[in-house]
């Protein structure tokens, strides 16, 4: 019984997307305008397959739990801890992490070579993030609540 438990547990967590959880680094704000903020992103991804999708991840979850330093947007959206939300809501951010990321990322911008991480190694990305898309998306599936009247 405990080897099927175990067997069933492999197979369950191998189907959990990898680049949701592929550490990172952010570098400079280079723009922000009403609606949107460029940052740059150092990715530690050993995949050259899933980097792309992992720097667009890493900058949806810099916005979401971290804030961007520097901006108005220096404040995360969310101010629970991301596996604190992710096990409250996980049929949302499952989707979010697989997919629905790319509505609110409008550019994702390689910078530099691949580098399958290391010490001191990273991939440089400049990315742009739509936070008042993911806001609005947030409200609306309650998982954030809604300021004002």
């Amino acid at each position: 019984m405990k080897k099927i438990l175990l067997l069933c547990l492999l197979v369950i967590c191998s189907f959990i997307s990898k680049a949701q959880v592929v550490p990172y680094q952010l570098g400079e704000t280079v723009s922000e305008n009403q609606s949107e903020i460029t940052f740059k992103v150092y990715v530690y991804c050993d995949s050259k397959k899933e980097l792309h999708q992992c720097a667009c991840l890493a900058a949806i979850r810099s916005v979401l739990f971290k804030g961007i330093q520097g901006t108005r947007f220096n404040k995360p959206l969310l101010n629970e801890g991301e596996r604190l939300l992710s096990d409250k809501y996980p049929s949302y951010f499952k989707d979010l992490y697989s997919w629905r990321y790319a509505d609110f990322v409008k550019d994702c911008i390689i910078l530099s070579k691949f580098r399958k991480s290391g010490v001191g190694k990273s991939t440089l990305y400049e990315v742009t993030v739509k936070p008042y898309e993911l806001r609005k998306d947030l409200e609306k599936n309650n998982i954030r609540t809604k300021f004002g009247i």
